[in-house]
């Protein structure tokens, strides 16, 4: 999925003579294999996420189906981010989103974040 180089051997005919012939691709299965790769990446989309128009109105609408960075666990004023001290949830209360969750590490807590899964009561502050 990170792939930017691809290797493959092509003939123009499987049953010429030569070990490598009946495992390479003929023009026309390399013209296929070109297209699916192509098809992949169009369906990977961009590596930037963010909403659709469409999809703007009901994030807005509804916390459901908004999603937030929280804490995993308690996290004292002072305290430098990392990754593995955040995670993503879904609904209220509506935080920081989702995609600005590599920005936050590193950065240090301004006050304690107490804003665990078992209790998302207040909003995530940094």
């Amino acid at each position: 999925m990170g792939a930017r180089v691809l290797e493959c051997h092509i003939t123009l005919n499987k049953t010429w003579k030569g070990s490598d012939h009946q495992a390479s691709l003929e023009p026309n299965e390399l013209a296929e294999l070109v297209r699916s790769i192509r098809m992949v990446e169009k369906a990977m989309g961009l590596s930037v996420k963010q909403l659709l128009p469409c999809e703007v109105a009901c994030n807005e609408r509804t916390a459901i189906l908004g999603k937030s960075i929280v804490a995993k666990i308690w996290i004292p004023e002072g305290t430098m981010l990392t990754l593995d001290m955040l995670t993503v949830k879904v609904g209220e209360p509506k935080g920081y989103p989702p995609e600005d969750i590599f920005d936050l590490v590193g950065k240090k807590v301004k006050v304690t974040i107490d804003d665990t899964i078992e209790n998302h009561a207040e909003k995530v502050k940094c």
